[in-house]
């Protein structure tokens, strides 16, 4: 594209209207047909292709947002500590290299110099994860995604949801049944639970990873809640419990809310 002009943003495409002229696809999924006339539709084509000088209706694609570029991974949040078994560990690296970031290996003792902290684990949280709730106060980004049984939890990534919170509203959610699920827990991380063959596979791994990685990309950059035409009813992110099912692959977001501190 040549210099000083601008493109379509990711998601959007201009084509051919089947009734007349140009229609346009935008970033959210809706479809709608343009009122140029050809000579104009031409114009905006070959700005858009970096063919051409931008004419004076391009003004109106910038102003609706329907211009821009791919944002790369900001510097000021690139340095992500990984926090997860080897296996794991080297495959949210390579995620996070990929998506543009800069992870480092941490422990839970040692976690300076970060922007943001990723831990992945092949079963229940660990109970020392609320430990590392403490991150939050310093400004470090916080997440957490664990397997239970045959389903992946991917916790919000967001200021004011540290892990214990999203740990009490689990138990609260389960009504009478919050004893067994406390239990579950304890009983994995004691190793006294009996389990089948549940393990992440190989190819589960880089699954998980990629969504971590795309997920804390898009805290990152501050990525804007928004309803689309295919989406219309999304969970904003730091709100949303996401569940991925590994043996059906149904993903299914529910509302997580901070707990609020008790009246003394």
């Amino acid at each position: 594209m040549s210099s000083g002009n601008e493109g379509l943003r990711p998601g959007a495409a201009l084509f051919p209207s089947p009734r007349n002229g140009m229609a346009l696809r935008d970033a959210n999924g809706n479809l709608f047909d343009l009122a140029l006339d050809e000579d104009t539709s031409t114009a905006v084509r070959a700005a858009l292709t970096g063919d051409g000088r931008p004419p004076a209706e391009l003004a109106a694609f910038r102003a609706a947002g329907h211009l821009g570029q791919r944002r790369p991974w900001p510097d000021e949040r690139a340095r992500i500590g990984i926090l997860a078994e080897p296996a794991i560990a080297q495959v949210l690296t390579a995620q996070f290299r990929r998506a543009g970031a800069a992870p480092v290996p941490v422990t839970a003792g040692d976690t300076a110099d970060v922007h943001a902290v990723c831990a992945v684990h092949d079963g229940p949280a660990p109970t020392w994860w609320s430990d590392l709730d403490s991150l939050l106060n310093k400004g470090i980004g916080w997440q957490r995604v664990y397997r239970e049984g045959r389903h992946v939890l991917f916790e919000p990534v967001a200021d004011d949801l540290p892990h214990a919170d999203v740990r009490a509203r689990r138990l609260a959610a389960a009504g009478s049944g919050h004893e067994h699920l406390e239990t579950y827990w304890t009983s994995c991380a004691t190793k006294e639970a009996v389990l089948g063959d549940e393990h992440l596979t190989a190819a589960e791994i880089t699954l998980v990873c990629a969504m971590a990685a795309q997920d804390l990309e898009r805290w990152a950059r501050g990525t804007r809640h928004r309803e689309s035409a295919f989406v219309p009813e999304t969970i904003p992110p730091a709100r949303r419990l996401r569940v991925v099912d590994l043996d059906t692959f149904a993903i299914s977001d529910h509302p997580v809310l901070p707990v609020p501190p008790c009246a003394p």
